[in-house]
């Protein structure tokens, strides 16, 4: 379904366009009448004033959907002024002004709430009843049959229209959500991979700063050089642009490992993977390797890469028991839209392993 907003601006007073030529019903009983000439003349006035407000009614508001559950409070003037319209042509059209009852219908359906769109239903259908079974039906069984059939599709109608809109709705909040959790997964990533590697060179430089002067001044530079490119790596997170390869999540993740004096088990090469996994894997690569820092107290990490997966393990803390973060129900969400399957376990070298596949 397209944007019902855009359709209705379009084409809405058009559709009610359409329906104007019945209005030819009113014209032919006025003609056919014995009323005098300026009575006649009155009569075709009022048709072409009904004619005027119910097209001006439709144009001007079916710009704001047509069709609300709440309905348009504005609309009420044109209304208004079809239903006064409709009681001055009583004395001219008689019982034939009913003749004007589905044009009320389809205005009250389309632009009113839904109750007054069923309160203009029951009236309309009560008027036309009133006059039809005095004359015996007969002469009024199109016009009854025209006003039910109305009703019915009008109701169906702006049931679906009502239900696409909400859908289109609901569309667009979930759209919404989506993209802030993909934000909030991105600068978590960013954020806690950085300031980790921050935290580790701030201790390592204030360690040094006794002993090696020139050497902690180099690691407060790393540390400039990092806050740098984590600022660099959020303003592009937040642009939706931000990408990086796994060959070079490894260099990054490798160096804040020996910052921490946790050695590093390369096994495979990050060329064995397919390109289109990289970017999900270094997100992957990055949350593992920071669990790593900040919570195994691990003495050794191993990366393992063979084609279609990836694996992280260590030899520090298991994870058994603990509460699953915001990290891994990242990972977790970040494998799954990449059409992979994750694994977070317990390590055969005692501390935690994440697994990712394409198996």
């Amino acid at each position: 379904m397209g944007d019902p907003g855009s359709f209705w601006s379009k084409f809405g007073w058009l559709l009610a366009a359409v329906w104007v030529v019945f209005l030819i019903f009113p014209i032919l009983s006025i003609t056919e009448s014995t009323q005098p000439m300026p009575a006649k003349i009155a009569g075709y006035g009022l048709v072409a004033a009904f004619a005027a407000v119910y097209l001006w009614g439709f144009f001007t508001y079916s710009s704001e959907l047509g069709v609300s559950a709440s309905g348009h409070g504005r609309a009420w003037v044109p209304f208004g002024a079809l239903l006064a319209i409709t009681a001055a042509s009583l004395p001219i059209l008689g019982a034939d002004a009913i003749s004007l009852g589905p044009f009320l219908i389809s205005f009250a359906a389309y632009l009113l709430s839904v109750r007054s769109m069923w309160i203009t239903n029951a009236g309309v259908l009560a008027a036309a009843l009133s006059v039809a079974i005095p004359a015996g039906l007969g002469d009024y069984v199109f016009l009854l049959g025209l006003l039910v059939v109305l009703v019915v599709v009008n109701a169906v109608n702006t049931a679906l229209i009502r239900r696409g809109i909400a859908a289109d709705d609901l569309r667009l909040d979930y759209a919404l959500l989506a993209e802030q959790e993909r934000m909030a997964r991105d600068v978590h990533d960013v954020l806690g991979h950085s300031l980790t590697a921050i935290g580790l060179k701030a201790e390592l430089a204030e360690r040094l700063l006794d002993s090696d002067v020139d050497a902690a001044r180099a690691e407060l530079r790393q540390i400039r050089a990092l806050n740098a490119e984590a600022l660099d790596s959020i303003r592009a997170t937040l642009d939706g642009q931000r990408s990086t390869t796994l060959a070079q999540e490894l260099a990054s993740v490798r160096a804040a490992l020996d910052d921490a004096r946790i050695k590093t088990v390369l096994v495979g090469n990050a060329q064995d993977l397919e390109p289109a996994h990289s970017t999900v894997l270094s997100w992957i690569l990055r949350e593992a390797a920071t669990n790593v820092l900040r919570h195994a107290h691990a003495t050794t990490c191993w990366i393992r890469i063979a084609p279609g997966r990836l694996g992280i393990e260590d030899d520090g803390d298991s994870l058994a028991g603990s509460r699953e973060g915001h990290g891994m129900r990242g990972m977790r969400e970040r494998a799954r839209l990449a059409g992979a399957r994750l694994e977070i376990g317990d390590s055969d070298h005692g501390g935690t392993k994440v697994a990712v596949s394409w198996e």
